[in-house]
This record gives structure tokens, sequence and C-alpha cells, in this order.
């Protein structure tokens, strides 16, 4: 196997440097650690000439004892423990560690599931088995960090062959299957790297998208989120409708021409949000009642993952209306404050050029801004009882100012207290 040792010195940082050298020195002081490895996407990054993400470390023997001891030489807090023999050391803002945002360490092991789409069994294994159960070719190596070795590439599975070959390729016909996660990173590396899908990978996941409705909520929507948080999300979007990966996990779930126009458009002209809400209903946009509801089902999420889904549809429904031409501001108001902003801003971009896009650009940038001078405050003080009354001539003020009926403090309260008599009947 070739020697990387010059990549651990010349295209890593220096905090990545100092990591390694402390990673070197601990295997050699640990009885209970017979092997450091760095793993995964740091060494396909390093290979490519790429900045690398965390770092990756895979322990033949006691990682827990090995982590441990490596968080309190570069003076984190202790590593978090999974239940999956992984430990996560996140590193101190400052000192000489600075530039390490976390380090993931793993015991290397084997896994076997129980099913497809489960979680996995796990049995503490060599490095080179540890490298054969990971889900890409090209992120199945792994750089020695002990003394007698240092820089010596591990790589079972021809991952290098691979990159040069510029290609993604799982390891096996079952890999999708056991994880279907993988289809999702698949699409994410193809796209992210430049890289081509090896035409046997493309059969398999043909055969396998289906086993993506067995994922859990919470999975697919952590897959999901982190394609809609790539810089190149449009591609990966196309790709992901493409391969049928997004009606496998919901079928309601698709993405219309003009939507990934829109994404693209603003993903090119910097204007693209970084608010899921946002992004989300783009993604969404043209979805009817019944198949936002059952993307919402199917995602499970917080507020902000169902709420501009389920608004693009209630917006369709009554978005019409806007084009009449005599529609004043408050009419405008009663239409759209029940409706998400994220669904309003969609419908701007990514809806048909008729009168009711001023009228929802108009509600975003300004009329939903317009409030009265007069305050609950201010009423009380005139003599106006407290209680729900206030609430209900702000509104009628409120109403007033937004359709150009009143225009001063002084005529505002002028209005709420013509309209007293009858309020106070009501």
């Amino acid at each position: 196997m070739p020697n990387l040792a010059q990549l651990l010195t010349s295209k890593s940082s220096p905090e990545y440097q100092r990591v390694f050298n402390v990673c070197r020195d601990i295997a050699g002081e640990l009885d209970e650690v017979d092997g450091v490895y760095v793993v995964g996407g740091v060494v396909r990054d390093l290979i490519l000439g790429l900045d690398p993400g965390d770092i990756d470390l895979s322990v033949v023997g006691d990682a827990g004892a090995f982590s441990n001891t490596l968080a309190e030489r570069i003076g984190a807090s202790s590593p978090v423990e999974s239940q999956f023999l992984t430990y996560k050391i996140k590193a101190k803002a400052s000192g000489l560690f600075s530039g390490i945002t976390a380090i993931d360490v793993v015991n290397a092991r084997s896994e076997t599931y129980a099913g497809p789409a489960a979680l996995p069994d796990i049995t503490p294994e060599s490095i080179e088995v540890d490298l054969e159960r990971r889900d890409f070719t090209i992120n199945s190596m792994a750089i020695s960090l002990n003394a007698a070795d240092w820089g010596v590439l591990v790589d079972p599975m021809n991952g290098f062959g691979d990159i040069m070959r510029k290609r993604i390729k799982v390891h096996h016909d079952t890999s999708y299957v056991l994880d279907p996660t993988r289809i999702f990173r698949t699409v994410r590396y193809a796209v992210r790297l430049g890289f081509k899908i090896d035409p046997r990978t493309i059969e398999l996941i043909e055969r396998s998208v289906e086993n993506i409705e067995r994922l859990s909520a919470a999975r697919v929507r952590h897959e999901f989120e982190l394609m809609l948080a790539e810089p190149k999300r449009v591609e990966m979007l196309r790709m992901a409708e493409e391969y049928g990966l997004l009606a496998a996990t919901s079928p309601g779930l698709r993405i219309g021409s003009m939507a990934l126009q829109v994404l693209e458009s603003q993903a090119e002209d910097g204007t693209l949000s970084n608010e899921i809400a946002d992004v989300l209903a783009i993604t969404t946009f043209g979805l009817n009642e019944d198949e936002a509801a059952q993307v919402v089902q199917r995602f499970d999420g917080p507020p902000a993952w169902g709420e501009s889904i389920i608004g693009n549809a209630a917006l369709a429904k009554v978005v019409a209306v806007l084009d009449q031409p005599d529609l004043v501001p408050s009419e405008v108001v009663d239409i759209l404050s029940p409706i998400p902003l994220a669904s309003i801003r969609a419908y701007i971009a990514a809806g048909p050029p008729l009168p009711r896009r001023g009228r929802l650009t108009d509600y975003i940038d300004v009329i939903r801004f317009v409030k009265p001078d007069l305050t609950g405050g201010d009423l009380i003080e005139a003599g106006i009882p407290e209680g729900p009354i206030i609430g209900k001539l702000i509104d009628v003020v409120t109403r007033a100012r937004l359709d150009g009926q009143v225009s001063t403090k002084k005529e505002e309260l002028a209005l709420a207290k013509s309209r007293l008599p009858g309020f106070l009947t009501d």
C-alpha cells in the first residue's frame, strides 16, 4: 500500500497535524490500543486536495480509553459516548486545537443488521473489516497514525482507484437494502464531488429505492435536511427526483420544473434562503392538500418542517381572490395573515405573473408592517374601559389605516370613539 505520510503534513492544517501527532503518541502509550487510523471523508478529501471536515478516527482496541486520553491531551471536555461504541470529542474554541470543531472516534467493528433499515448490531474487529462495512469505496480508506507504519494507506476496497476514476461505488449488492440512507448519501457525494455513479450502483439504487419507506421519519428528515443544506442542493434535488428518491420518501413528494428553476436561479444570484421553511416552501411548491399532508406526515418534524408545506396548499386555494381589482389592503390582510410567510415568498418566486403577485409582494414588503399610531393605552387613557373592546377598536383602527381612511393619531382616536357606543352594546 502507498504511504501518504506527506498528505498528513502538507495537505492538512497545523491543528489537524497536531491531533495526528497526539494520536500517534497515545497509540504508542496505551497497551489497550492496538492501532489508530484516520478514516473516511478526511482521507478522501486529503487525497482530493479538499479541505477536510471533522476528523474521524477508528481505533483497534479500546476506543473509550483512547478517546478519554485524547480529549485530555487536547484540552477538550470528556467525550460523549453513544450506544454504538462511538465517542464525540468537541475541541475548545481557542488554543492549539482551535481549528478543530469535533473529533469522532469509533471502535473498529463489523456490523450486522436484523433486517432492512434496522440499526446495526456491532462487534469489535480489525481495521480492514471496519473499512469493508462502510458505505462507498471512496469513504473506505484509512491512513495509519501508528508510529510503526505512519502514513500507510489501508484500502481493501480500492477506494483510491475509484477516486482516480471519479466514481461513486457501493461495496455490496445488499448495501442499500441494509441501510437505505446510503441512497441519499450517494446523491450528495456524486453532486458534491462531481463524480459519476457506477452503473452497477445505479442499478442497485433502482432496485432498492422502495426500501426508503422503511426508514423512520427522523432518519428521512435528517437525510433530506442534509441535502437542503448543501451548496449544490438544486442539483441534488434534481438527481433525487431522477432516481425516484422523493417519491419513495412520500408518494406526494415531487419537485416541479418551475420550483427547480427558481431554486437554481436563486442559488446562482445568491438570494436562496438558508431557512429550512423557505427552501421547503419552494421545493414543495405546487403540491395539493392531500400531497402536502402526506409529506408533512412522513417527515413528522418540528413546525418549520410542516407549516410552509401546508401553507402552500392553503394559499393555492385562496390566491385567485387577490386578482380582484377592487380588493382593499385590509382584505388582503384577511386573506394572507393565516398563511406562512415562507409560502407567500415561494408563490412570489414560483407562481404565475398575475396581479396576485403584486398583492403578495405588497403584503410581504409593506402591508403587513402597517400599524396604527394609536395604542391600547391611549384608548384606556381616553376613558374606554379595559377588556376585549380595546382589541376590537384597535382592529377597526388598523383596518382603517390600511385602507387610507385615517392617517393621523387624532383621526384614529376619533374613529375609535365613533365606534364605541355600538361596541359597548355588543
